[in-house]
């Protein structure tokens, strides 16, 4: 090798796999240490390898699935428990100490941040319920993004300028850069990093005046529930186009983040961090689903030019406090953070199917829907870990966290301004429907682990966590769809609940190089409230609240390296019993709401493989197979949907999942190395909703990269999506506008993209 600073931890028994040094229990350990189901990525892996978003974790990493819309709009699932209901996710997100969590109530569904990741320490995925552990519990598994910590001694310093293109798009430019400085050596710096990109849009809008009506119009209200017989969209590619917007889909990223560390002893160390981040983009990555996946017509088509803006606004100060005493660590973290979403999208099809449906006559003019989403959250949690290396490990602390989610709509069709469901005069400025929403949740919790290492081989692990939520929920409704006419109408909920969840971990290390652990553990998730429904939709199910659900996760695993350290497979089987599983019912009203559908169950095995084939060429493979389902649904839920059933998929879950990379590294000279990167990510089918349930086709995608690595500079050549492969990630994953079956639109990936990344380190 040349001066490359390894991705991982060297081995020290030769040429061997590397670890990444991780702190998924608390202390310092490694991933083939650790009895539990995790994977790791250390910050310079995920430069070598290209990985700049969350995407790219998920890519990587067996058991992780997505619901996607765009830039700031993914939703986590891990392990077949799906996000998309309820108000807080089955997924715990972390940077560094600080829990991010999505907002309660949003039609965009629990969408965490997309940091970009550069220089970042690592990234962990613990899989399963993680509440022993983590103050901020996690029902299907914790992911944590760490950042690299000022370094007290030294400058350092690390730029990179990426220049890519875009097939069927247009030029993307972006850089990042982190600098630190120690400000009293040995005691104070500071490290600032800050990231500016821009990605074009590869997917235009057409606009069409003359907007053919559907084939069939739909029911009316007098009848039957609106749209109960179909709606089928009419001809739009035939009609004139008078317009044509292209690359709507464009994104622009900007990012900054100030971290500062003292250490005024060997004992005490204080962080303290600050973060800003603006993501905005002109439209959503989104195509009409009628016209399908051929590579050269992914088009939105919409009767008047209106704009569909997207962006979200975080900022956020943290600060942690950590004392090294005799017999234990005492931690302190506290942390505030808000976060601002604003989206608009064209309504003026769906607003003419209800018009349809309403009064059977066509009153066709423009209608957006206008959606913010404000959160805030205040965390604090203080733990106290045992020290040193006794047999008996032991971890105690205690969280509470304040979350305020406001959530504010509206929707305005001037052309309506006449006519409301009962005939009577509407809002002379046609206000369908506008709701405020403020929703608070209150967490208190005090959690604990304790370890005990026996017959030197074996650790046995019990965890305990008491949790205590309070949900308080307002909101005032108006417009013709909600009240009938302007007249505002107000509700208010309150619902809490309490509760104990256990974990037991039993582990045999006979050698180093093989562990075996078995755990049983709950995971759980508060209930909540859904917004008040329509009263003139005529929708089936209107029950405000839902109660909390909860899994118990049962697993049996093994870490094992064979061949002096040359090749390692990490594998675990698991099995999850779902009760009162929250999800999303979408009803043929087309309102969708949170409902208990009942009990459901998911399973499967989860596999890393990493083999050191010869010096400097290493093949990694990973994936899982995942069987998630209902196993009984309730009555109620049945009648609102009939589509709904035992046996019914699991949403945004995707069967298999599948990824290999083979990399290889090969010396230059004595300042450079060759690198190179061939991988390959495969997604089996899954289920999503909007009108209805749809299928989803597997996909995969091919990247590519190589170039030439040195101690101070790197430059990388890449391909990514090498075979330009067009997929469908996700059905109507942001439905600000009324669901209708006539109009479903599918999320999709960047096309093939190539360009050159250069790095400068010092």
């Amino acid at each position: 090798m040349g001066g490359i600073a390894l991705a991982q931890q060297p081995d020290t028994r030769g040429d061997g796999i590397g670890e990444v040094i991780i702190t998924a229990e608390k202390r310092a350990s490694t991933v083939q240490e650790t009895p539990i189901s995790l994977t790791a990525i250390s910050g310079d892996q995920l430069q070598e390898q290209g990985t700049s978003d969350i995407r790219g974790i998920i890519a990587e990493v067996p058991g992780i699935s997505m619901r996607y819309e765009g830039p700031g709009q993914t939703e986590l699932e891990l392990r077949g428990l799906a996000s998309s209901g309820g108000s807080s996710p089955t997924v715990g997100f972390y940077l560094d100490e600080v829990p991010l969590s999505p907002p309660a109530a949003s039609i965009t569904g629990k969408v965490v941040i997309d940091p970009d990741l550069f220089d970042l320490n690592r990234v962990e995925v613990l899989r399963g319920p993680q509440g022993t552990l983590y103050g901020s519990g996690s029902m299907g598994g914790t992911i944590k993004l760490v950042t690299n910590q000022p370094n007290l001694n030294k400058y350092e310093g690390n730029f990179q300028s990426i220049l890519s293109g875009t097939q069927s798009g247009g030029v993307n430019v972006g850089g990042n850069a982190m600098f630190n400085a120690p400000l009293v050596d040995g005691k104070l710096a500071a490290r600032i990093v800050v990231t500016d990109k821009f990605t074009s849009g590869w997917i235009d809008r057409d606009v069409v005046p003359n907007f053919p009506q559907p084939v069939n119009p739909c029911v009316t209200w007098a009848n039957a529930a609106p749209w109960n017989g179909g709606c089928n969209r009419g001809n739009v590619p035939a009609s004139p186009v008078s317009q044509v917007v292209k690359d709507v889909n464009y994104e622009h990223l900007e990012a900054g983040r100030l971290s500062v560390l003292y250490k005024p002893t060997d004992d005490l160390t204080i962080s303290t961090m600050g973060m800003y981040q603006k993501v905005t983009t002109g439209g959503a990555s989104t195509f009409d689903q009628s016209y399908g996946l051929n590579g050269s017509n992914e088009v939105h088509y919409q009767p008047f030019n209106l704009k569909e803006p997207y962006s979200d606004s975080f900022a956020l100060i943290a600060n942690s406090i950590n004392y090294k005493m005799a017999f234990a660590d005492l931690t302190s973290a506290t942390s505030f953070w808000s976060r601002t979403s604003l989206q608009g999208q064209d309504a003026s099809e769906q607003v003419e199917n209800l018009v349809l449906s309403a009064f059977g006559t066509p009153i066709f003019g423009p209608s957006v829907y206008y959606d913010k989403n404000e959160s805030t959250q205040f965390t604090q949690e203080l733990r106290l870990a045992s020290n040193g290396d006794s047999r008996l490990q032991w971890l105690g602390g205690v969280f509470f966290s304040r979350e305020e989610s406001i959530y504010n709509d509206r929707n305005f069709a001037p052309a309506m301004a006449s006519l409301d469901a009962n005939g009577a005069a509407a809002d002379p400025k046609g206000l369908l429907f506008q709701a405020f929403n403020p929703y608070h949740i209150t967490q208190y919790a005090v959690f604990g682990e304790a370890s005990y290492h026996f017959f030197d081989s074996w650790r046995l692990t019990t965890g305990l966590r008491y949790y205590d939520f309070k949900t308080k929920v307002e909101e005032s409704q108006a417009g013709i769809l909600a009240t009938g006419s302007t007249a505002e109408q107000y509700v208010g909920f309150r619902s809490s609940s309490s509760g104990v969840n256990p974990k037991l971990n039993l582990s045999y290390e006979p050698t180093p190089d093989l562990t075996v652990y078995s755990t049983v553990s709950k995971g759980f998730r508060p209930g909540g409230v859904n917004l008040p429904t329509p009263t003139n939709l005529g929708c089936a199910l209107t029950s405000e609240i839902y109660s909390p659900d909860s899994i118990w996760n049962y697993e049996l695993g093994e870490k094992a390296r064979f061949l002096d350290n040359r090749f390692i497979v990490n594998a675990v089987f698991y099995y999850i019993n779902w009760s009162r599983e929250q999800q999303l019912v979408n009803q043929s009203c087309g309102y969708p709401v949170t409902a208990n559908t009942g009990t459901a169950h998911s399973y499967g095995p989860e596999v890393e493989v990493t083999a050191k084939l010869i010096s400097g060429l290493t093949l990694s493979v990973s994936g899982t197979y995942t069987q998630a389902e209902l196993d009984n649904v309730s009555a109620a839920v049945t009648e609102a949907d009939s589509q709904i059933a035992k046996g019914t998929p699991i949403l945004n879950v995707p069967k298999y999942t599948e990824s290999t990379a083979l990399s290889y590294v090969h010396a230059i000279n004595s300042d450079y190395d060759f690198t190179a990167r061939l991988s390959n990510s495969y997604v089996g089918p899954q289920t999503d909703i909007s009108y209805g349930y749809h299928k989803l086709d597997p996909y995969d995608f091919i990247n590519m990269r190589f170039g030439a690595v040195g101690a101070n500079w790197s430059g990388y050549l890449f391909v990514n999506n090498l075979l330009d492969k067009r997929a469908a990630l996700g059905i109507n994953t942001t439905s600000v506008a009324w669901l209708t079956p006539s109009t479903t639109r599918v999320a999709t990936n960047q096309p093939r993209t190539i360009g050159i990344d250069l790095n400068y380190r010092f």
